[in-house]
């Protein structure tokens, strides 16, 4: 009897699933059926048409309170002074789309040009602008430099601003100049572009594409999302968009979002954090992010974490160049926090301020295949390295374990690893593990710290420390005390069988071209890792007996068909 009744039970349940699923895939399938294509058009636009290509509408924003799950705003182009804070979500299937029709040529911009400034003893004043709040606001000269904030008009020194709670600008210029002739001045007025989820009442919560525009010179972020709950506000696809002079140009990519084909150029701070899961970060061009000195926040191309919802995601087959102030901190990848099980792969990482990648907390991430060039070529200072390993600098300190770092190729650093004494005793199975990796013409090793927490094993060295030549056994030394040191903690493994080469012979560095060349000392000198299946072309590893050191795997029919 009851097993009659469990039974009844069960194929009621299995009806109202089908049913549901049913309604859901009716629901699908009519949102595609009916969905809308709206026009937006600055210049000859206005928000009482009707929205179509001949009647567009004026703003971004009267498109978002019209789009429905599967419809799309076609925005035409032209300079759009808006930020849009509410609209609806999409559905799997049936996504939100805005598209411009160019990403150079259709602008979100958050500040106004002010060429009206009137003088007033040594300041310039404008009431023109009307800024949304008080703390985000920014005036900015020549895309280059932005004015310090200072709390009163009175005596402003050179290079400042004052902003009045009634909303008058007041700035001061370097040798009095004039701001209407002598320089282009951009004073803050929006927060942001688009807003994702919570914060500001935002109503667009999950499946929005947005494509082929730029987001530029916003007080916060191109993107702003409340971080929490990553799984609500999730699943933004964001296409071939260009984020500049921005703070960041996203905060934060949430669960599945999907970052592709898009620039981060010089904003403020981050080019992009991410702290939800899932999220794949893959060929974007993240470029002199920290671009107006030292910031707080630093200048990491991509930040990851520090929330422990922040796992699982891809940062693959990007481009970082010159990320982080001269004289501060900056990155291409910035693993913080409770940050986990991440996969850093394929990436090109040229200068960078202070590390190529930095573990601040961040644990059982796999970095591999990634070609490190001429990181922090200024800076010097203990903890500057093409890899950092440190604990967290948010919140309690959470010590960096379980990564491995592999296969990576690294051509010119101050120091090849750097790492902290960790915050708590770093277990066997818990060590990071370098190897595999190629490390040439760093330009110190005797003064590297104590590498407490980290194993190394078979990596390759040349020119360690540079402009030492072919005197191998400075390096060779530097590893074997390097060996002794881990001996008291019961470490046997620190690069016990190092490849120590003369010349790597690879193909043409000095162009950027780091493939090995037949004859490299290089070629099946590493070991087997069952994390690593492929280099960084994406050929099969390893092509010989064992695996090659480095980014690349050689291969005759790969040489071959290369010329």
């Amino acid at each position: 009897m009851i097993w009659n009744s469990f039974r009844s039970l069960i194929v009621a349940i299995r009806r109202h699933l089908g049913l549901l699923s049913v309604i859901v895939t009716l629901a699908l399938f009519a949102a595609q059926a009916s969905a809308k294509t709206y026009h937006v058009d600055v210049s000859r636009g206005n928000d009482g048409y009707p929205g179509t290509e001949s009647e567009p509408f004026r703003t971004i924003k009267r498109a978002s309170t019209m789009l429905e799950p599967g419809d799309k705003a076609i925005i035409h182009e032209g300079i759009y002074h808006e930020q849009i804070l509410g609209g609806r979500s999409g559905l799997e299937g049936a996504p939100i789309i805005y598209e411009g029709v160019d990403q150079e040529k259709v602008i979100l911009r958050g500040s106004v040009k002010v060429n009206d400034w009137r003088k007033v003893g040594m300041t310039w004043v404008t009431g023109r602008v009307k800024p949304i709040t008080q703390i985000n606001a920014f005036v900015m000269v020549d895309e280059k430099r932005r004015l310090k904030r200072v709390s009163s008009p009175v005596a402003m020194p050179d290079g400042s601003f004052y902003l009045s709670p009634e909303g008058f600008y007041s700035i001061r210029l370097w040798g009095n100049a004039n701001p209407n002739t002598d320089h282009v001045v951009e004073a803050y007025e929006y927060d942001l572009a688009f807003n994702n989820g919570n914060r500001w009442g935002g109503t667009a919560k999950s499946w929005i594409v947005l494509r082929n525009m730029t987001l530029e010179k916003y007080g916060t972020y191109g993107i702003s999302s409340a971080p929490s709950p990553p799984s609500v506000s999730s699943h933004w696809e964001l296409d071939h968009l260009t984020f500049q002079y921005n703070f960041d140009g996203v905060f934060c990519c949430l669960d599945d979002w999907y970052v592709h084909d898009c620039k981060f150029i010089r904003n403020v701070a981050h080019a992009c954090q991410i702290d939800g899961a899932r999220v794949k970060f893959v060929n974007n061009i993240c470029k002199e992010n920290e671009w107006f000195g030292p910031s707080t926040y630093g200048g990491a191309g991509v930040l990851i974490g520090p929330n422990e919802s922040a796992y699982s995601c891809v940062v693959q087959n990007n481009t970082f160049e010159n990320n982080g102030a001269p004289d501060g901190y900056g990155c291409a990848v910035y693993l913080e926090g409770k940050t986990h099980n991440n996969l850093i792969e394929n990436n090109l990482i040229i200068g960078e301020a202070h590390a190529g990648i930095g573990f601040y907390g961040g644990s059982y991430n796999t970095v591999i295949n990634n070609v490190l060039v001429d990181i922090s070529p200024k800076n010097s200072w203990n903890l500057t390295a093409a890899f950092v390993v440190h604990h967290s600098l948010q919140d309690e300190p959470t010590q960096s374990v379980g990564n491995i770092v592999a296969h990576n190729t690294i051509w010119g650093c101050p120091f090849p690893i750097a790492v902290s004494e960790p915050t708590k005793t770093v277990e066997v199975g818990e060590m990071n593990l370098f190897v595999n990796n190629f490390f040439a013409r760093c330009r110190s090793t005797s003064a590297s710290p104590n590498l407490k927490g980290t194993v190394l094993e078979r990596n390759g060295w040349y020119m360690c420390p540079e402009g030492e030549g072919s005197k191998d056994a400075l390096v060779g030394n530097w590893v074997k005390n390097l060996a002794n040191r881990q001996k008291a903690d019961g470490l046997i493994r620190l690069d016990s069988s190092p490849r120590i080469v003369t010349d790597p012979r690879l193909r043409n560095p000095s162009a950027g071209d780091f493939h090995l060349k037949p004859d490299s000392p290089l070629v099946d000198a590493g070991v087997l890792l069952d994390k690593v299946k492929i280099d960084k072309d994406g050929n099969s590893r390893p092509r010989g007996l064992f695996p090659d050191i480095g980014a690349y795997e050689y291969s005759d029919a790969l040489d071959k068909a290369r010329h």
